[in-house]
């Protein structure tokens, strides 16, 4: 996969991760969300489909 379909992809999954947030999210949810976003910009992919959700490398996105 070309770089630029990479991080083309990762602002989708940003763009999808942000919209879960309602007005009724509770901060657990808020906050499962936030980490997500923060390790899909810190490896500019889509790293929802890693085991677990979490980046593959020990990045300590999700610590």
């Amino acid at each position: 996969m070309l770089a630029t379909d990479k991080i083309s992809n990762a602002f989708k999954a940003i763009v999808e991760e942000a919209e879960k947030i309602s007005k009724d999210a509770t901060a657990e949810d808020v906050l499962k969300v936030a980490k997500t976003i923060i390790s899909i910009a810190k490896h500019q992919n889509d790293i929802r489909g890693a085991e677990g959700g979490h980046c593959t490398s020990k990045c300590a996105c999700h610590s």
